[in-house]
């Protein structure tokens, strides 16, 4: 009778932090999938919804994430490609010839060349991080910051395979293809060539994110039409907070990360984009600065989970910047640079090796010295017991909790000036 009653997943509090970081971070039972521990994140943070799926399934929904997130890369590569035939006008022309009228107006070509990809691009991944966040979603995180960090993580590779390699490939490495294979040494030179000629792309790309981008992030166009769509459609006044949302990780981070790889690679080939690129970070840090202070709710807290991953991000620009120097020095004659500049490139693996060996695991476990001083603090204030019936009180499925009648009244009525 009492193992009909037992439920797949419980939320255990303990009385001291020293006895929940050893129960979350030990093995329980010598059956690994038996009694599996972990510290649970945050009330408001925990994805009720995933916490329903046995654990026995999860991995199959990892994998399908997975899947559909590369076949939703893969298959974006067709536009990617049309984009970049319209960025140029000699193949522009050879796949539509009706484009030969544009040369009869001044400046249309230059417009159509140069600002239409761009934007044409940028619209087209507007919509992708929102499918990725549904695709993480399928994942079986137990909490929601879990889901949107696994979001960021499939945008961003995303976004450095479609937008920075496959613009490059698509644009000046179509007809070389087969030379990769045959002479896999003369990737870096192929790799310089290529970023070389479409610095003219990225620094437009870099415009379009700064200018449009971050106008419609203050303009916030997409969540107006949205929320007009559901109140037309199941209602709004049974919600606490109906015209609120979190700040969205997954969607900002990647493409700030892309512009910090776009221009660590450009700042050897084509140092000019520097100046645009210090540009879209002051005017960002304002944009964002007034978003989260007077637009987003906090949803969950963070606790600095993203840096690593920022981090991670951060490595990988500064080793593609690294192997397109060694390819520049190739194009430029220089052999001996392009030599001395190999030690730097090992030099970059092994720093990033010990981050990941000395602050790597701080962001992974809750350290026993960590906990017992907060449970010595706790003591010392006589707030243990009041913890734990907080704990008690707080992880409650929200379907079992009391309704608060004066939260869900909607105020979307009310006069701003009375």
């Amino acid at each position: 009778m009492m193992k009909g009653k037992e439920l797949p997943v419980a939320f255990v509090t303990f009385k001291s932090r020293h006895g929940a970081a050893l129960v979350s971070q030990t093995q329980q039972h010598s059956h690994p999938l038996i009694w599996i521990t972990e510290m649970a994140p945050e009330p408001r943070d925990v994805s009720w919804r995933s916490l329903e799926i046995p654990f026995r399934i999860l991995p199959l929904c990892k994998i399908g994430a997975v899947v559909a997130a590369s076949l939703l890369t893969i298959f974006f590569a067709v536009p990617v490609t049309a984009v970049q035939g319209i960025a140029k006008l000699e193949k522009l022309k050879k796949w539509f010839p009706p484009a030969m009228a544009m040369e009869l107006i001044p400046g249309l070509s230059s417009i159509v060349t140069g600002y239409l990809p761009s934007a044409i691009l940028k619209g087209f991944i507007y919509v992708v991080p929102f499918a990725m966040l549904g695709m993480a979603k399928l994942g079986g995180s137990i909490s929601k910051s879990r889901e949107e960090i696994k979001a960021c993580n499939m945008v961003f590779y995303f976004l450095v395979g479609n937008v920075f390699f496959l613009s490059l490939i698509s644009g000046s490495l179509l007809d070389e293809l087969g030379e990769y294979f045959t002479h896999p040494r003369s990737i870096p030179s192929h790799l310089a060539s290529a970023v070389s000629a479409q610095a003219d792309f990225f620094v437009t790309y870099i415009l379009t994110d700064g200018l449009s981008g971050f106008s419609l992030e203050i303009l916030q166009p997409g969540l107006l039409v949205w929320d007009a769509v559901k109140s037309r459609t199941a209602g709004r006044g049974d919600e606490e907070n109906p015209y609120l949302y979190s700040l969205p990780y997954f969607r900002i981070i990647p493409s700030v990360s892309l512009s910090i790889l776009i221009g660590m690679v450009y700042a050897v080939v084509a140092p000019l984009m520097l100046p645009f690129l210090v540009g879209y970070f002051y005017l960002g840090y304002v944009v964002y600065v007034n978003q989260i202070e007077d637009v987003y709710e906090t949803a969950y807290d963070t606790c600095g989970q993203y840096w690593p991953y920022v981090h991670h991000y951060i490595f990988i620009g500064i080793i593609l910047m690294q192997i397109t120097m060694i390819g520049l020095f190739g194009l430029k004659s220089k052999p001996s640079a392009s030599i001395a500049t190999i030690p730097l490139l090992l030099l970059t693996i092994m720093f990033n090796e010990y981050c990941k060996i000395r602050f790597l695991p701080t962001f992974r476990h809750y350290s026993v010295k960590d906990a017992v001083e907060h449970d010595e603090q706790d003591r010392n204030f006589g707030e243990m017991e009041i913890n734990c019936e907080n704990a008690r009180i707080a992880y409650c499925q929200p379907t079992l909790q009391p309704p608060n009648f004066m939260a869900s009244k909607s105020t979307s009525s009310q006069p701003l000036v009375s």
